[in-house]
């Protein structure tokens, strides 16, 4: 009798692990295609205090998965990404610099997460600059919705209009959440993401000083408290009335109305009157964030000093 119930029990304890699995499948939206080894299809759990930069490649129900998270492409990107941001921080507040602080595996590897959506590319693409607020809600339908996590997606899929977007902390209504920027690739149906020193490379080049420019707007910068904050007039573009840049020539902040523009990224705040290491302790400062690395002692969430 007794080792019976322990039959039963432990078939019970397959069943419903068998269960939970395949209820993952079904709520995920995962194809047989998509399970591949070395693929995760959930966030890791942390080696931090949770405070990161969690990375996805997520894909439309339509799209065809070109397995960016498994072949090293999204993580040549994001050395790329972190290895310009920490030469540009070397000798400032730390004398090694600091770096962006991903979310990391055990092995020191960037944990990256795979996800295919229900909607299809056309309802995303079509959204052009305000595609980052279709994924996020998308994402956090799947339970990507930590709140010490700010989310960076490799969207394998079209944009209308961009080849990046981002979500703005400061400029966040109250009740809506802001944690999201997005990389579309390919992105424009026209080519020009990855034509004009684009694409995956071992190099920082425009898709890499895209992807860089909105992490960086959804971890804060740049603050409306800057010195040189700009705010794009109505002129019938698709960057009306959107801020968080500086007219600055050469700043990876740069930006221009027409969302138009080639100029080769040089510097991160180089007055460090902005965003990054500045005296104005009332303003978001990108050198005290929590997703940076060396962390202050009294670190700042990207909503800090929102007016």
């Amino acid at each position: 009798f007794y080792i019976n119930k322990i039959n039963r029990f432990n078939q019970m304890k397959i069943f419903i692990n068998y269960s939970i699995i395949a209820l993952f499948f079904l709520t995920a939206n995962v194809y047989s295609s998509d399970e591949k080894i070395g693929r995760n299809f959930v966030d890791l759990e942390d080696i931090d205090d949770g405070y990161n930069i969690h990375v996805m490649y997520v894909i439309p129900a339509d799209g065809v998965d070109k397995e960016y998270d498994l072949n090293s492409k999204i993580s040549m990107l994001l050395y790329q990404i972190d290895n310009w941001f920490n030469s540009k921080t070397k000798d400032r507040l730390y004398i090694d610099g600091q770096n962006l602080k991903f979310d990391r595996k055990e092995d020191g590897k960037i944990d990256i997460t795979f996800l295919r959506l229900e909607k299809e590319d056309n309802e995303i693409s079509k959204e052009g600059i305000q595609a980052v607020n279709v994924l996020q809600p998308s994402i956090s339908s799947h339970g990507f919705n930590n709140p010490k996590k700010v989310y960076f997606i490799v969207y394998g899929g079209s944009n209308r209009d961009v080849c990046a977007s981002s979500q703005l902390p400061s400029y966040a209504t109250e009740g809506i959440i802001a944690n999201t920027a997005a990389l579309y690739y390919p992105g424009k149906r026209s080519g020009s993401c990855i034509d004009n020193n684009g694409g995956f490379k071992p190099e920082f080049n425009e898709t890499a000083k895209a992807a860089l420019h909105e992490i960086l707007h959804v971890l804060g910068a740049v603050p409306q408290c800057a010195e040189d904050h700009l705010v794009f007039a109505s002129e019938g573009t698709i960057n009306d009335g959107i801020g968080g840049h500086i007219a600055i020539p050469g700043d990876i902040m740069y930006s221009v109305q027409s969302n138009v523009t080639y100029d080769k990224a040089k510097h991160l705040d180089y007055k460090s009157t902005n965003y990054y290491n500045h005296n104005n302790e009332n303003c978001l400062d990108i050198a005290k964030s929590r997703y940076v690395i060396p962390t202050v002692d009294s670190p700042q969430l990207p909503t800090f000093s929102v007016k």
